[in-house]
């Protein structure tokens, strides 16, 4: 290989790592309220590495440290959440149920 060019290539690598947009980003999602049968304001609920966390996708319901939470993000989910299917778990279909009617605890 030509040294200039050994050069050249180590150079266009690094600057293509460097502009990588992909990152650690917050995902958030609403808390759902068993009792109130509402969903708290979005809050942040774990990192992801994203390029971009876009809130486009079908609602999901996801479970984290025993907290029920709806979502449209789009995947990637946080790690230490586990997906919940709305025909298997009651209080999910509750939460998309009143993610779908934007039923906002406190209103």
């Amino acid at each position: 290989m030509n040294t200039s060019l050994s050069r050249v290539v180590p150079l266009a690598l690094l600057l293509t790592a460097a502009c990588n947009e992909s990152g650690p980003r917050v995902f958030t999602a609403k808390a759902y309220d068993r009792d109130a049968m509402c969903l708290e304001a979005d809050a942040p609920i774990g990192l992801v590495e994203a390029e971009t966390l876009k809130a486009t996708c079908d609602p999901v319901c996801l479970e984290l440290n025993g907290e029920l939470y709806a979502s449209t993000i789009c995947p990637p989910y946080p790690a230490d959440s586990s997906e919940l299917a709305a025909d298997s778990s009651a209080d999910c279909a509750a939460a998309l149920n009143a993610l779908a009617s934007k039923v906002q605890c406190g209103e």
